[in-house]
């Protein structure tokens, strides 16, 4: 009997924890309205205007934004133009994290959502549950 409740107290802690570590796209990313890096829930990179800078290479497809001392920073390589909500493709990341640079190459990202007026454009790779929020000029 002991064993059967130690086995079923187990069986909940798991699906608790499991459960605990799922990643809305509407909670984690949509509701941002800056560019941004979000990786698990968690802000890796916040734009700001005043000590960051952006940068978007449209025959590289690439996008670039970090702060001004260069300390932070995330840069993002597409394999195609990013033009349509739905749009899947594949992209390399290369961000830091403290004093780290990490590299995720072959992300599929998928086009969230766009506004056209502020020329953002939200991204999300649902197997790392990485969003990104650019903007492209």
């Amino acid at each position: 009997m002991k064993r059967i409740a130690l086995y079923i107290l187990s069986l909940l802690a798991f699906v608790c924890v499991c459960g605990c570590n799922r990643y809305d796209v509407e909670e984690v990313l949509l509701t941002r309205g800056d560019v941004s890096l979000t990786i698990k829930g968690e802000p890796v990179f916040v734009y700001d205007q005043n000590t960051c800078q952006a940068a978007y290479n449209s025959e590289r497809n690439e996008y670039r934004a970090m702060t001004d001392d260069m300390t932070k920073y995330f840069v993002l390589r597409a394999n195609q133009t990013l033009s349509d909500i739905g749009q899947e493709f594949s992209a390399d990341l290369t961000y830091t994290t403290g004093r780290k640079e990490k590299v995720e190459k072959g992300l599929t990202f998928k086009i969230e959502k766009i506004s056209n007026s502020e020329g953002l454009v939200w991204l999300w790779c649902s197997s790392r549950n990485i969003g990104l929020v650019i903007k492209v000029f």
